[in-house]
């Protein structure tokens, strides 16, 4: 079924005017998407600042180090590797990445924001704030509305692997799970979809007439169809289906990102989620992707599974970033790595297998283009409270608390979509922080 005869049976049906706007944008054809590209990284299950990019003093928040370690202008927690004291074989270890590591590599390019204050503890509600800017339910994640306001007639404009990733109906998502998934929806006729020579399950002529039996059953569902949610999902269906070609597309790698050893799994699954958004820039079909870690709500085992999981996300956002410099669009990125809050003040226990809980105030880090690096803007104390910034100077002592709508009114500046159409249906009444990201 074409275009054409679909929009001819979606108008007799009514599906046109009940399914929503970003869906029935989706059926244009959309141009090449050029840039910039947008990159949401999740470290799901709040992270702890303490032990990356906000060190504080050996203590009751700190156990692991003697003091901080500075990179240029930015501060971090010197924590090594220690196989043992991680849980793993050193082989596995040499696939993580050290904060030392990391930020001897990016320090210059990366701004620090420190003292975020989510005011919340809630996972949920600081996923929201984290990637939308606003705690209560409603707003679109800034993958989602950047995708609407700079490609609205793409089907393919915004990828995620997890997080939060609400589109409020502004934009079609496309979910992302590993590489080889990908291929096997993209090439469902063959039985290795690594390999275009392999043997087929149907011949070519036996999976057209299977096709067209899916077009003509679906044709007389919609026909039969008086409900908009139920014309919505066969929209959708057709949508689905239409974008099997899209992913053919997609320049995959042959052999996807593979890790040895059970424990590497999330970071595998994180480089193949990686490999996939690089192909969907670098084919110009996608304008913002969320990456995704879990494993960071460590209420138990903080020392050892906490420093396992950040080591673990240092070397994703590595890989990604060799990923989209071999593929020519490191130029054209702008990353965003945060998580729901933090955890802290301190452990709530005293022996080695003691964790840490949830904490309101947080950090969040960014870099690439638009992004003035080698900088840190707020601050928390001892205690690990924030502390108020002067919104215009960005100076520490006076002013505002750094907050989640002040952030996302930047990210909007950023990306050039603050006067939207699409943004001004999403006004946050955050601190306007004009130096916040370009300094």
């Amino acid at each position: 079924m074409d275009r054409r005869n679909f929009l001819k049976i979606a108008a007799m049906t009514g599906l046109a005017v009940a399914a929503p706007v970003g869906v029935r944008r989706a059926l244009a054809d959309a141009e090449p998407y050029e840039g910039p590209y947008f990159v949401l990284i999740s470290a799901s299950g709040g992270w702890d600042p303490v032990y990356l990019c906000d060190p504080k003093e050996q203590g009751p928040l700190n156990r692991l180090y003697s003091a901080a370690a500075t990179q240029g202008n930015i501060s971090y927690a010197p924590i090594g590797l220690d196989p043992v004291a991680l849980g793993l074989e050193e082989a596995e270890v040499a696939y993580l990445m050290s904060n030392t590591d990391f930020f001897t590599k990016y320090a210059s390019r990366l701004l620090v924001l420190n003292g975020v204050d989510m005011a919340t503890n809630n996972h949920d509600a600081g996923a929201r704030a984290t990637w939308s800017g606003r705690l209560p339910e409603g707003f679109p994640s800034f993958g989602a509305l950047v995708a609407a306001a700079r490609a609205p007639e793409s089907t393919f404009a915004y990828v995620s692997a997890g997080g939060f990733d609400a589109t409020e109906g502004i934009i079609p998502l496309t979910r992302i799970s590993s590489v080889d998934a990908v291929k096997k929806i993209a090439n469902p006729n063959l039985t290795d979809p690594n390999n275009a020579d392999t043997d087929k399950f149907h011949s070519d002529k036996t999976m057209e007439r299977i096709r067209k039996a899916q077009t003509a059953r679906l044709e007389a569902q919609m026909a039969a169809a008086r409900l908009p949610r139920a014309k919505a999902a066969m929209n959708e269906l057709f949508l689905s289906r239409g974008g099997e070609k899209l992913l053919k597309g997609l320049t995959l790698p042959a052999e996807p990102a593979t890790l040895p050893g059970y424990q590497l799994g999330d970071l595998q699954g994180f480089m193949q989620q990686s490999q996939f958004a690089v192909a969907a820039f670098k084919a110009k079909m996608a304008v913002a992707a969320n990456l995704n870690l879990g494993g960071f709500d460590t209420h138990g085992n903080h020392d050892r599974d906490h420093v396992r999981q950040l080591a673990k996300l240092l070397a994703g956002v590595d890989f990604f970033m060799q990923e989209a410099e071999a593929a020519g669009i490191a130029d054209k990125l702008t990353l965003v790595i945060g998580s729901d809050f933090a955890r802290g003040p301190g452990y709530n226990g005293d022996n080695e297998y003691a964790g840490k809980d949830h904490w309101s105030v947080t950090s969040v880090m960014m870099m690439g283009k638009g992004i003035k690096g080698n900088r840190v803007v707020g601050a928390t104390d001892a205690e690990q409270y924030g502390a108020l910034v002067d919104p215009a100077s960005l100076a520490v002592g006076k002013g505002k608390k750094l907050t989640p709508e002040s952030i996302h009114l930047a990210l909007r500046k950023l990306a050039g979509i603050d006067t939207a159409d699409v943004t001004a249906r999403f006004p946050l009444a955050g601190e306007d922080m004009p130096k916040l990201l370009a300094g």
